[in-house]
């Protein structure tokens, strides 16, 4: 990712430890975090004195945008979960399974839920976001979420407790790209059993896509016969279907099952000393990923309002925290060296999104490839992406023996 010209800080480093060791602490093991730390250690030197602490309550990296392939079997919960402990084992980074509570700015310590607290000479902030609250009555108790590994894992379960139907019914709330993923898998995994209706109180599907993507993904439901509401306003949610209002009129969706994809929003700031949120409820930082009034501390990803050209700020997508995560270990080394930073720049490289089993829609660079094509494309995208070179080659070595057996 090109980085363009260099700036200076203004303010001076804090000093290393008495040994020369400098603490690094990088809270959240996501596309943000865990790409920054194994670039961090990566850009280390043999003589480098720097230790790297990644704090991340759960034990598997979730590559979010190939949650899906799981629903219809196309790859396994290994290749896109892998453990934290096999990506690091030839790291020197120290991996804490434990939850972040509250972030002491002044006395730059880190106190977590179960273990010691975590003293810090820089800190990396990078916890990402979480599921928008659900207002809705009755959504919190009758809907599943899709956004991490456990939740794929309850939808299977569901899926299996509905084996028997002869139909299946399913719901989806929303309309953006995880409804419309969501929908295109469950139909092919469901084939003439499922019924699929998205619901979604805005007027179009994929409203911050481009047209000729949400034309594909339009596509790609009515060939699966999804039915779509848009301008539909959910009301309530009930152990047996949806009631939304359509068209000025009231309309009762029965449902087995229901997913809510409503949106996210960032994780709020652990601590008291909390920089002030921008109206999307992110912290402000610098053109260098630094807090405001902090030179020692980066946030990244869903949490920072980072800068992107032409753009009010960068989209809260896996491929902004995948590119802040390189730019902030870059300007970790430089700051320890104090050396002049650079300013992070968000490089738009496309839209992709799986439309069914074995099928996708991948636009960027002019281009815009669909179905088997588009699925082949969106893969290999993402292979280039999973997070060390051993994990890419043992999962290289699983497709190709796939393919050798006619897959």
């Amino acid at each position: 990712m090109p980085l363009p010209s260099l700036i200076s800080d203004a303010a001076s480093p804090p000093p290393a430890l008495g040994n020369g060791a400098v603490r690094v602490c990088i809270l959240g093991g996501g596309f943000g975090g865990l790409y920054c730390a194994l670039a961090l250690h990566q850009g280390l030197n043999t003589a480098s004195q720097v230790q790297i602490t990644l704090v991340e309550p759960r034990d598997r990296f979730n590559f979010t945008p190939l949650l899906y392939e799981l629903l219809t079997q196309e790859l396994a919960p290994w290749e896109i979960a892998p453990a934290y402990r096999d990506l690091l084992k030839h790291t020197a980074i120290d991996l804490r399974q434990d939850w972040a509570d509250h972030i002491d700015l002044a006395q730059q310590t880190v106190t977590l839920r179960h273990g010691r607290p975590v003293v810090y000479d820089y800190l990396v902030v990078a916890l990402g976001s979480q599921m928008r609250p659900p207002a809705t009555p009755g959504s919190q108790t009758h809907t599943l979420p899709f956004n991490t590994l456990a939740d794929a894992e309850q939808l299977e379960r569901r899926l299996g407790d509905l084996e028997g139907l002869p139909q299946v019914r399913v719901v989806v709330a929303g309309a953006g790209p995880s409804g419309v993923e969501l929908a295109c898998k469950l139909s092919d995994r469901l084939g003439h059993r499922g019924q699929i209706t998205i619901v979604d109180r805005r007027g179009e599907i994929l409203r911050s896509y481009p047209a000729r993507l949400q034309r594909a993904a339009a596509r790609a439901l009515a060939k699966r016969g999804v039915e779509v509401y848009l301008n539909a306003a959910i009301e309530t949610v009930e152990a047996d279907g949806i009631a939304f209002g359509y068209g000025g009129h009231p309309q009762h969706r029965p449902a087995d099952l229901m997913l809510w994809t409503v949106g996210t929003v960032p994780r709020s700031w652990l601590g008291t000393d909390a920089p002030k949120p921008t109206l999307f409820g992110q912290c402000p930082v610098r053109p260098t990923l630094q807090l405001l009034d902090h030179s020692n501390v980066f946030v990244l990803g869903d949490m920072a309002a980072m800068p992107a050209p032409g753009r009010d700020r960068a989209p809260t997508t896996a491929q902004a925290a995948y590119q802040a995560g390189p730019a902030v270990a870059h300007n970790l080394l430089a700051l320890i060296a104090n050396r002049p930073l650079k300013p992070f720049v968000y490089n738009h490289l496309g839209d992709m999104l799986t439309l069914g089993q074995g099928e996708a829609v991948v636009c960027g660079f002019g281009l815009c490839l669909t179905g088997r094509l588009g699925g082949i494309s969106r893969r290999w995208a993402y292979w280039l992406r999973l997070p060390t070179h051993a994990h890419r080659w043992r999962v290289l070595r699983h497709w190709l023996g796939w393919q050798g057996q006619g897959w």
